[in-house]
């Protein structure tokens, strides 16, 4: 799996061949079940918009509807997956574990089974949680109520589109692939003053669009689900109008090539990289489209995908992360006077919380990390947070291989902020910790970050592979 990283030739896209059988309409049933499912979840009222903070005024219209969908998935043996898709910047622990809590209640179906990605899109709403509910203990900023209501009702979509999908399952066949794609660029640009957010072409890129089918047994698409690892981003601050970004424009192209299928958009560790170029709608629309035509390149060729065979396996687990600190008054009394005015506001912040009596965390208890054994053949890994690409290259060189395929999925579940490499750590910049001083967290992630998220990789990925 190293080789997704280089290009093919002058093709737009590529494919990464697994040693894949044929799978056609005459195969017989594997004992998989599925079922898909869709809700609109475009804002019927202006809302704040997610991803910029120099957008002051809420949206102003609608370029593209927004969706969330449900696929869920059952073995031979009746165990029982769901994967919930958004067009949405961010999930955020307390909203997911509210849905997990009304899915188990209603159908039993376990923590560990549930999965929530967001497509981290940035010209969509701003979630927000009630007055007093955030984990700083806040007000809720001015502005937001529309957010407040929009999130509420998001929350009920997302529930109803699972019981959707849980309510009509019928005989499925799986099969996986891997395309690529080329839009995506690492962003950590080297200057004489450190990294900035830029351009960086000898950086790392995960270029891999990794590919689950899910077909009907008559041979008709039920539902494509796909990843890549870019930052929904082509849109810009001036954008004030609803849009799902690339990711959207990828499912139309995908939906409209196969007829009746529903498509599923899962972004990969997309933490360091941007699309390229960027700025316009029509460019959110091109890199849609080649998106969708790596997509369609790997099933327009059956050969070269993989039947996927044998049980639902599911492992999920919490650890905790911490932050470098220090996090007392003192320190934060020094960084008043720091010549960066994103770090003497955050400083400012942190001594009136302590002034308060609000307490000041030294870790965050709950990354989450989840796998998925989707048969004997294919493992989806799902980390929570913006993971930079070191992630994805790393755990595919330990976990990936000849028969160990691996798919690395981020922003799963909950989104406490980037989740850097020791490398990325290292070299400073926006995704090592700048990032942080626009928040209410205390201080960037310690030097242990990597180990931390690695071990909890490893732990769920072995769980569910067969030994």
């Amino acid at each position: 799996m190293a080789r997704i990283i280089k290009r093919l030739g002058s093709w737009g896209v590529g494919i990464v061949l697994l040693g894949m059988g044929y799978l056609d309409a005459a195969e017989p049933s594997t004992g998989w079940r599925a079922g898909v499912a869709r809700v609109d979840t475009t804002p019927t009222a202006p809302v704040r918009m997610a991803g910029y903070a120099s957008r002051t005024s809420p949206s102003q219209g609608v370029a593209h509807p927004l969706v969330a969908k449900a696929l869920a998935l059952a073995d031979a043996q009746g165990s029982k997956v769901v994967f919930v898709t958004c067009d949405i910047i961010s999930f955020r622990r307390p909203f997911t574990t509210r849905v997990a809590e009304r899915v188990k209640a209603k159908h039993g179906l376990p923590r560990e089974n549930l999965v929530l990605f967001a497509s981290h899109n940035h010209a969509g709403p701003a979630p927000a949680e009630p007055p007093g509910s955030d984990r700083a203990g806040r007000p809720q900023r001015e502005g937001f109520e529309n957010n407040v209501a929009y999130t509420r009702e998001l929350e009920d979509k997302i529930v109803t589109v699972i019981d959707e999908a849980l309510g009509k399952m019928e005989p499925v066949r799986l099969a996986y692939g891997v395309g690529r794609a080329h839009f995506a660029l690492n962003r950590r640009e080297p200057t004489p003053r450190g990294i900035r957010l830029g351009k960086n072409p000898a950086g790392p890129v995960d270029e891999s669009v990794p590919i689950l089918r899910v077909q009907k047994a008559d041979g008709k698409p039920m539902a494509v689900v796909f990843g890549y690892a870019c930052h929904n981003t082509t849109h810009r601050p001036d954008m004030m109008k609803i849009d799902p970004d690339f990711a959207g424009y990828a499912q139309d192209r995908i939906e409209a090539d196969n007829p009746g299928a529903v498509a599923m958009f899962v972004t990969g560790c997309a933490g360091d990289a941007d699309p390229h170029p960027y700025g316009t709608l029509a460019l959110a629309k091109e890199h849609g489209a080649e998106l969708g035509q790596a997509v369609k390149f790997v099933l327009d060729h059956p050969a070269w995908l993989m039947t996927l065979t044998g049980p639902l396996r599911t492992a999920f687990t919490e650890t905790t992360i911490r932050f470098g600190g220090p996090t007392d008054r003192a320190s934060y009394e020094t960084l008043k006077n720091d010549p960066n005015q994103g770090r003497r506001r955050h400083a400012q912040r942190m001594i009136e919380a302590i002034d308060q009596g609000r307490p000041i965390p030294t870790e965050y208890p709950y990354y989450a990390a989840q796998a998925f054994a989707l048969g004997d053949q294919l493992t989806l890994v799902a980390l929570s947070g913006e993971v930079v690409v070191d992630y994805a290259l790393r755990l595919q060189r330990e976990l990936g291989g000849e028969g160990k395929t691996l798919w690395v999925a981020a922003y799963a579940n909950d989104v406490v902020g980037y989740i850097p490499s020791l490398r990325v750590l290292k070299e400073g910049g926006y995704e090592a910790g700048e990032a942080f001083y626009g928040s209410t967290w205390p201080a960037p992630f310690a030097d242990d970050i990597e180990s931390i998220v690695v071990n909890a990789a490893h732990q769920v990925v072995e769980k569910v592979r067969r030994k």
